[in-house]
């Protein structure tokens, strides 16, 4: 089955709740802490922010910003002693299927390259056609990348790139950490979403096409109805630019549609890191982090 042809059979559109919680506890007071919280879904022509709010324990007075990459970032520091720290993140966001879901845009795919080279051409998208530590990838497995792609259109070779790291890998939690590079988790074999859009990436970027990385959520159930609640996670996929930004899930090898919720994009999962921040105290700390995600219509 192609990934485009799309998993989510329905024209219509999902509604999401979506519950992001993340729980520090200090081994003993901290006296200041510093912290960016990318949580916010984005609007986009296949989503809409219904509503969004951020709650924080301590108090704090937060404020917004939309960063260089176009995600919306809240940020916050607490300058009284505490010995934890709560961030709850709740929106609701309208999704639509994948684009490919009608036959009419699915005929007309582009398999031109012009429009990649004028764009590269012009230093627009020259983030995201150089390798990053996480995404570059090895001379042997540069070499193996063209020669399967070779003579494909941009978006025939996306499909080739996500299926081929689908195969090949294995959804392993806990095999990889924050720091693994793409390279590594192909070596292993084995990874978690931010590895497999790392290695995308670097393959796409290796194959001449500009991608970058997509941070968000994923609704698990493939098929559901109103009503249905389930345990989930921060998910990572990629885009990549063909005239337009299209994406590809390799996790999953579908491309994104319903069940996908869009964050904030980057060159890779540092520019797009949930929550990241400093402090002043004890070194040691426990994180609990849960999402909950509750399809509403």
């Amino acid at each position: 089955m192609s990934i485009f042809e799309p998993e989510d059979t329905s024209r219509g559109r999902w509604r999401l709740a979506i519950r992001h919680e993340t729980v520090l506890r200090y081994d003993g007071p901290v006296r200041a802490s510093y912290n960016e919280l990318r949580m916010t879904p984005l609007d986009t022509a296949a989503q809409t922010r219904l509503s969004s709010r951020v709650e924080i324990g301590p108090v704090a007075q937060p404020w917004h910003y939309t960063d260089y990459w176009g995600t919306r970032v809240t940020s916050f520091d607490l300058q009284d002693p505490h010995e934890s720290l709560t961030i709850r993140a709740s929106s609701v966001v309208e999704t639509s299927p994948s684009m490919w879901a009608e036959p009419a845009a699915a005929a007309q795919r582009d398999e031109s390259w012009d429009a990649i080279e004028t764009a590269v051409k012009s230093g627009d998208l020259a983030e995201f056609t150089a390798p990053t530590a996480r995404t570059k990838l090895t001379p042997k497995l540069a070499q193996e990348l063209r020669e399967r792609v070779d003579g494909a259109g941009p978006h025939t070779a996306a499909e080739r790139i996500c299926g081929w790291i689908h195969e090949a890998m294995a959804y392993v939690p806990g095999a990889t950490g924050v720091h693994t590079s793409g390279r590594e988790a192909w070596e292993s074999k084995s990874g978690v979403c931010q590895d497999f859009s790392h290695i995308a990436i670097g393959m796409l970027r290796a194959a001449g096409v500009p991608a970058r990385y997509v941070s968000g959520y994923l609704f698990p159930l493939k098929e559901s109805t109103p009503g249905v609640s389930c345990e989930g996670q921060s998910h990572a996929w990629t885009e990549y630019w063909a005239g337009g930004w299209y994406g590809i899930d390799a996790t999953n090898d579908v491309a994104p549609g319903l069940r996908h919720v869009v964050v904030g994009h980057g060159r890779e999962y540092t520019d797009v890191v949930p929550h990241k921040g400093i402090y002043l105290g004890s070194p040691e700390s426990t994180l609990a982090v849960s999402v909950k995600l509750t399809r509403l219509a």
